[in-house]
């Protein structure tokens, strides 16, 4: 079964629940068993960890018609969906699927001159993922993130007002509590313990920091 990779919808964007919304069924269906159990070997035996992650899609805040959720230099602010002039076009780093089976980007990293591979070998592993959450009705919990590289050692994204700011490790707040929201399964991310996760400080599944937590 072959699996439609659609263009960016901002309707699709903000058709994603709440980062509360999406945590809190996590923890209903014990997403974190599901993680080890099943999506990590998964990830692995299909040769995907160094191009994929696991992500919970979520948003944090609304953007407007026409706007799109992009990174650069490690903040994201919502930009024009049509680049400027001279601009490479923003290239997908998160994705999920749409309630008709198609698969969407919904965030985006600007590099120039960086392009994600979407390949005969990449879409086939797609079309078995999504097959692998329709049997087990996880279709709107789960979706794919960009694999960041082996160098990779974390960061911390903060929500401030509409823009998510990722600090980098000798910069994390103290004290934080961390509900994972993506996972990576390549063997140096997973020894050093890197996933992306929400600090609950404030609040259970407090809506507005990620962190990327490392082992040692």
């Amino acid at each position: 079964m072959a699996v439609t990779i659609a263009p960016y919808s901002q309707e699709h964007f903000q058709s994603l629940p709440s980062l509360n919304v999406a945590r809190d069924n996590f923890l209903k269906l014990d997403g974190n068993k599901l993680v080890e159990d099943v999506f990590k070997d998964f990830f692995v035996n299909n040769g995907m960890d160094r191009t994929f992650g696991l992500a919970m899609p979520h948003r944090h805040f609304d953007i407007l018609p026409g706007q799109m959720m992009v990174s650069y230099n490690g903040t994201s602010t919502a930009w024009n969906a049509n680049p400027s002039e001279g601009m490479d076009e923003p290239q997908p780093a998160l994705w999920s699927f749409a309630s008709t089976g198609e698969l969407m980007p919904t965030e985006f990293n600007y590099s120039k001159g960086h392009k994600v591979s979407m390949g005969e070998k990449e879409r086939a592993f797609i079309a078995d993922f999504k097959r692998l959450l329709d049997e087990k009705n996880l279709a709107e919990m789960f979706g794919l993130c960009e694999y960041p590289g082996d160098d990779f050692e974390g960061t911390c994204e903060i929500t401030v007002g509409s823009a998510n700011i990722n600090l980098k490790p000798k910069d994390y707040p103290e004290g934080l509590k961390g509900a994972d929201t993506a996972w990576f399964f390549s063997p140096p991310l997973r020894k050093r313990g890197c996933r992306c996760t929400c600090d609950n400080r404030t609040q259970p599944h407090s809506h507005g920091t990620h962190v990327i937590t490392q082992s040692a």
